[in-house]
């Protein structure tokens, strides 16, 4: 990736109402674990409590290609006393996948995880069944920390959850490797 170009920036309001459609599509919503897509609304009302900062423990991002949104990542359940986070990213954008696009924005993403904000590590949970974003996580050099058995009801099913993780250490070597 050429490093002059962000793939990821703050979230803008104006990005939200496109983000809505993606909670639609059956496609991500079966590998973001959306049961029951929200109203525009409702979705608004949510992303309004994040830019009025009610969660001090959430950075939302919208990943970039061409100046048009294309996805969205963010870091959630910040601890800093404990030094880590959770993460998320979708590519919203059905043509843009399987192009790296998402593997450029979590890289980005670690950059402020470890960089700007300082943690430890950041973690992630992975359907079983998501064999793309499973093959992401190994691409990109996260540990396999274990599998959570049947952890979610997900369309009258438990679904098993794998779990990674990577640590600012990890991070740093990789960014070496580049």
């Amino acid at each position: 990736m050429n490093r002059e170009l962000r793939r990821i920036r703050p979230i803008r309001r104006a990005d939200v109402q496109g983000m809505h459609v993606w909670e639609l599509d059956e496609d991500i919503a079966m590998a973001s674990g959306i049961t029951k897509p929200r109203s525009l609304e409702v979705f608004q009302t949510m992303y309004e409590k994040y830019f009025l900062k009610v969660n001090q423990s959430l950075l939302l991002y919208s990943i970039i290609l061409d100046e048009r949104v294309i996805g969205r990542a963010e870091l959630g359940l910040i601890d800093r006393e404990n030094g880590n986070a959770a993460f998320g990213i979708v590519i919203g954008e059905q043509s843009s996948w399987g192009k790296g696009y998402g593997k450029e924005a979590i890289i980005e993403l670690l950059g402020v995880a470890f960089n700007e904000l300082h943690l430890h590590k950041v973690y992630c949970e992975v359907y079983a069944f998501n064999q793309r974003s499973l093959n992401m996580m190994d691409s990109l050099g996260f540990h396999r920390d274990g599998v959570l058995r049947e952890h979610e009801l997900f369309h009258d099913v438990y679904h098993d959850l794998v779990v990674f993780s990577m640590l600012a250490t990890e991070f740093k070597e990789i960014c070496v490797g580049k």
